[in-house]
């Protein structure tokens, strides 16, 4: 019965905790925990954070965008440093970042938040911090939402003025996307593969003959309207198409030892790019999971590892959309995905002269999959 009582349990807590976007919400519970690690020293010696050190830097949150600092002492007791940190995010996730009614539901985040800061590397850095005999001006600024074009970086740590190379892209649970391309023009799919060397042209007419039956724009007065016209399954249709053009050049480049190495470095150029940005070099990709976090980093070891990897694509067509996967086989056998490109559409709606519209809206998604924190993890 134990397992059966479990899942129930579990179940109502889903049911109680309808929450808005989990990410943006543990951007605060992430700089808050980082704040906390920074700041707790006892005895010459950083110590371990638990939740309840995070949620009392959360409950000092007063108003978005105002720094709560707490100064403490170095370890030589010369010297005082100020650890700060701030967050940005929009008005219902922070609403549910500072309600103490909702810390049950957000357990998971804290735990794996206090398990990130408790890391070696997150420990060194704080030790580093309250040893090397200055009075350091330290801010922990959560505020990925705030340029989500311009930046891959989420939770930014500045010290004295100067960004170090510890830097968050963060991701969630089931927060698998890290790049995306919208809209349904043919230049939009060719964007989409052109980074990794695919030409996807000899697809172009059978595709723009199709899209072009969809209307463009919200036209519609109803969600029902866009199911009575078809319009999802002739996008399923075209992109399929995409699809399958790509699937044929991934398949033949992962085959011949003649192209392989020229594509696996596209791949790696392309998910880097995805992952953390122009700034690589200063940020890491941080995925929380409840009470537990992966890191990766897309330096030189990853490159490397890239290069070694037993990768090959599969394709997908049984779901509403078509998807490709790459695939990762280690020396063991084991397989797991390292990408996936997923097409997907939606019934987006929007407000036109005062009322709500809908229209089909077509999106390009690139993914991580599991075998990313095995290929670039640190």
């Amino acid at each position: 019965m134990k397992p059966i009582m479990e899942d129930w349990r579990s179940f109502l807590t889903e049911q109680k905790c309808k929450l808005p976007n989990r990410g943006d919400i543990a951007e605060g519970i992430v700089a808050a925990a980082i704040a906390a690690k920074l700041s707790k020293r006892a005895g010459g010696k950083i110590q371990m954070v638990d939740v309840s050190d995070v949620i009392a830097q959360v409950g000092n949150i007063q108003q978005m965008n105002t720094v709560v600092s707490n100064v403490v002492p170095d370890f030589s007791n010369e010297h005082e440093d100020t650890v700060g940190f701030s967050i940005s995010m929009p008005k219902r996730p922070f609403a549910a970042l500072v309600d103490k009614n909702l810390l049950a539901c957000l357990q998971g985040e804290y735990e794996g938040a206090v398990s990130y800061v408790n890391s070696a590397p997150m420990h060194k850095f704080a030790t580093r911090l309250a040893s090397n005999k200055k009075s350091n001006d330290i801010l922990v600024k959560a505020a990925g939402t705030e340029d989500q074009k311009g930046t891959k970086v989420d939770i930014s740590i500045v010290v004295d003025g100067n960004k170090l190379r510890n830097q968050l892209s963060l991701k969630v649970k089931g927060g698998n996307q890290f790049a995306q391309k919208t809209g349904k023009a043919f230049e939009v799919q060719k964007a989409f593969w052109e980074p990794l060397g695919i030409d996807v042209s000899g697809a172009e007419q059978q595709y723009v003959n199709i899209v072009e039956n969809i209307p463009t724009g919200k036209p519609f007065v109803s969600r029902d309207e866009i199911d009575a016209g078809g319009y999802l399954k002739m996008a399923s249709q075209a992109t399929s198409l995409i699809y399958q053009q790509a699937y044929k050049t991934l398949e033949s480049k992962l085959q011949n030892n003649r192209f392989e190495a020229e594509f696996v470095k596209l791949l790696a150029d392309y998910i880097k790019t995805g992952a953390v940005g122009p700034e690589s070099e200063f940020v890491e990709l941080v995925k929380i999971l409840p009470g537990d976090f992966k890191r990766a980093r897309f330096g030189k070891k990853f490159y490397s590892e890239m290069e070694k990897a037993n990768l090959y694509p599969i394709m997908s067509t049984s779901g509403a959309y078509p998807k490709i996967q790459i695939i990762y086989e280690d020396s063991d056998g084991n397989k797991s995905v390292l990408v996936q490109m997923r097409a997907k559409v939606e019934r987006a709606s929007g407000k036109s002269g005062g009322s709500k519209k809908y229209g089909v809206l077509m999106r390009n998604y690139l993914e991580t999959g599991p075998a990313l924190y095995k290929l670039a993890g640190v």
